[in-house]
């Protein structure tokens, strides 16, 4: 396996073009504050509605099987054109809420399509490569892709989340087959793990 085929950016990589839109954003509207472990889906009454993440961070997951699909970090948009999924705080967040109508008014009035339309394209690329590491042909393989995720989240973040958990979570691998694949990693030296947490990817193997 090629370990830089799956590198890829990282599904939580911050990029500016939400953050613009999200800035632009807000002078309409009123944030409210969440304790962790509140769900938010994109509908409201029937209406389509964008959350802006103010402060805190969140995470998104599949309606259809509820899989985790990333976390996302403040001043990150959501709900402009991905639907069948919902969030849930991952921490005390503040949130707005727009809907998704007055969201593209405003942008239509402050010239911000161009924006728009990169922000657009990085979420495109980002779930091309969430489905490119869901759909690889071995539980392997899967397995490293979600490794390669975890070490993209700060240092802080990974002392406080099992390795097991993360990606059991994110796939849809049993506990018995994450954990076999993890132990023989770290038994030949090409992971390092303490107490559940990933320190370290010093190397992966192609094969399995």
């Amino acid at each position: 396996m090629d370990e830089k085929a799956l590198t890829p950016p990282a599904l939580n990589t911050p990029h500016p073009w939400s953050k613009t839109l999200v800035e632009a954003l807000l002078p309409f509207v009123t944030p409210r504050t969440y304790r962790k472990g509140i769900r938010l889906d994109f509908l409201e009454a029937n209406t389509p509605v964008c959350r802006l993440i103010l402060s805190g961070s969140v995470e998104v997951h599949r309606t259809a099987d509820h899989l985790l699909v990333v976390r996302a970090p403040s001043f990150t948009i959501l709900g402009l054109g991905v639907t069948g999924s919902y969030i849930i705080t991952a921490e005390p967040c503040k949130i707005a809420t727009l809907p998704l109508v007055e969201v593209h008014q405003h942008i239509q009035e402050l010239g911000l399509w161009e924006v728009l339309a990169k922000h657009m394209v990085v979420v495109s690329s980002k779930l091309f490569s969430y489905s490119r590491q869901l759909s690889a042909p071995t539980a392997y393989e899967v397995i490293c892709s979600q490794l390669i995720e975890l070490m993209h989240e700060s240092e802080s973040l990974r002392k406080t989340l099992s390795v097991e958990r993360f990606i059991r979570d994110r796939t849809h691998l049993s506990r018995s087959s994450i954990m076999k694949i993890l132990a023989d990693l770290k038994l030949g030296g090409y992971i390092s793990i303490e107490n559940g947490r990933l320190i370290a990817i010093h190397h992966l193997p192609q094969k399995y």
